[in-house]
């Protein structure tokens, strides 16, 4: 952040695994856009933080479930 630019784009989706106090594994989601004076010059940033696990898990069991209906469907 020290030339105040992002290797991301303006609001975008970024997806990142995540500890919580309790030790914990979760999958957060977050977006960070800039906050801009008048003049547009970036004073500060702004982010939106998610907690995503049980999205992630149902993805992760979908997956997992596709790839044994293949599976089984090339065994035949």
């Amino acid at each position: 952040m020290a030339t105040g630019k992002s290797h991301y784009g303006e609001g975008d989706l970024l997806s990142v695994p995540g500890l919580r106090q309790d030790g914990q594994r979760i999958s957060l989601e977050f977006t960070v856009v800039p906050l801009k004076d008048e003049q547009g010059q970036t004073q500060g940033i702004a982010a939106v933080m998610r907690d995503v696990s049980s999205r992630f898990e149902e993805i992760r069991s979908l997956k997992q479930k596709l790839a044994e209906a293949i599976a089984r469907s090339d065994g035949r």
